[in-house]
């Protein structure tokens, strides 16, 4: 019986015993990364609901809008979208720093004339995305 436990030790011992070795970490390349929620975006737009959802007629107008703008300005505008709500709410957040001043202030003013004076849409500047 001694024999028994003590092969069973022994046998254990060495199925515990890790065969990888140990390897140096060069932490010379390693990259600094931004969390994203830390991001401040130029131009958030947010599609909120009141109890009926989003306006998604709305919604189709304004991605027409930037791709018509895209393709005008020969820019590639893409938006960050986050969902966060249960009836479909999202926010667009826009990063504009590789547009000029005038693209800048004309992608704004087109986004200002798209939305309207609707508030089913709002519209934030140099924020934090949610």
């Amino acid at each position: 019986m001694k024999k028994l436990i003590i092969m069973f030790s022994a046998i254990t011992l060495i199925a515990c015993k890790s065969n990888s070795k140990t390897t140096k970490v060069d932490n010379s390349t390693t990259q600094e990364t931004t969390n994203p929620d830390e991001q401040v975006f130029d131009l958030i737009v947010q599609f909120i609901s009141k109890g009926e959802g989003t306006a998604r007629e709305l919604g189709d107008k304004f991605d027409e809008a930037v791709a018509k703008f895209n393709k005008d300005n020969h820019t590639n505008i893409e938006a960050d979208k986050r969902h966060w709500g249960r009836e479909g709410e999202y926010d667009l957040n826009f990063d504009l720093k590789n547009l000029s001043t005038k693209q800048k202030n004309s992608f704004i003013s087109l986004v200002k004339e798209t939305v309207g004076h609707t508030d089913m849409v709002h519209l934030k500047y140099n924020e934090k995305a949610v």
